[in-house]
């Protein structure tokens, strides 16, 4: 059997109401070369197990799937680590459990771009959420997303890439550092990884691909105080890996987040920690002094 050119990297964890749209999703890509499915479940508790059997046993298409079961749950940045590991092809395509694409040449498109374009090493397009609850959801990246970004723009932590619209060249071959295992945005460090080498390419000609928001949601069910929380972790892991200086502005920016929410929250211990943090910062960069002398007339609003 021919080697696949493109995997698709899908990871799983309870999503039984949602897997079988995830599969159809890259079941039905129109291609003109091999493609493997990497299904990698954390334990799931429900019936996504049986329904991705199901999905294996019925599957009459040109793409391999292989299942990855674990026998405990490990977490997700490990069971994501894993699913990429088992990708063997030369480009690597994420969607995860709740996850579908709408467009059926999205592969296609974006594999044709990378191997006529040797300086991109990834690409990305619109996708937007959808409440399983029935509230609207919102289009993600934003405006001012819409755009090819680069090493320095993901440093900023401003620019948000939906991953389920990511491909990637596949560099990562068991390369991971270690504070890649201590994160939860494992995308946010792959992405920066990936950018030290060339820029994301962003394709406008896509459609939407779309991410479902549901109870047991890692990422969006969260709030905006939670998400500044991880962020800060993540962005510090990152900074103990670049020791890039732009990365205090960002760890900086939000602590900043994280002390407004602390306060209007009334958990003052929590504020205080991340205000002292930000003393440190504007020591060591003059930037993240300036943001942080502006941003204080926002704490007591």
């Amino acid at each position: 059997m021919e080697l696949a050119k493109v995997s698709v990297c899908m990871i799983t964890y309870n999503h039984a109401k949602y897997i079988n749209k995830a599969i159809q999703g890259v079941l039905k890509q129109k291609v003109n070369f091999p493609m493997e499915l990497i299904i990698a479940d954390d334990c799931s508790t429900d019936e996504t197990l049986e329904i991705v059997q199901d999905e294996i046993s019925k599957n009459t298409t040109g793409v391999k799937i292989e299942l990855i079961k674990n026998e405990r749950n490990v977490g997700v940045n490990r069971n994501f680590i894993n699913a990429l590991y088992a990708c063997d092809g030369n480009y690597i395509a994420i969607c995860e459990g709740d996850d579908y694409w709408g467009d059926n040449s999205k592969i296609q498109i974006q594999y044709d771009f990378l191997e006529s374009n040797p300086s991109f090493v990834m690409s990305f397009h619109v996708a937007e959420t959808k409440f399983t609850d029935g509230r609207k959801g919102y289009q993600i990246p934003n405006v001012t997303t819409k755009k090819n970004l680069s090493f320095s723009d993901l440093l900023s932590g401003y620019y948000t890439i939906p991953n389920l619209t990511t491909f990637l060249r596949n560099t990562i071959k068991g390369k991971l550092p270690d504070q890649f295992y201590q994160i939860t945005n494992c995308d946010t460090f792959l992405f920066l990884l990936l950018t030290q080498h060339g820029d994301a390419y962003f394709h406008s000609n896509i459609e939407k691909a779309t991410h479902l928001l549901h109870e047991g949601g890692i990422w969006g069910m969260k709030n905006e105080y939670e998400k500044s929380m991880k962020s800060y972790r993540t962005y510090s892991k990152i900074y103990e890996y670049f020791k890039d200086q732009r990365l205090i502005v960002t760890k900086s920016n939000f602590a900043n987040s994280i002390i407004i929410s602390a306060l209007k929250k009334g958990e003052y211990g929590i504020a205080l920690k991340y205000y002292l943090k930000n003393i440190y910062h504007s020591f060591v960069s003059r930037e993240a002094r300036i943001g942080f002398i502006l941003k204080q007339k926002n704490y007591f609003k």
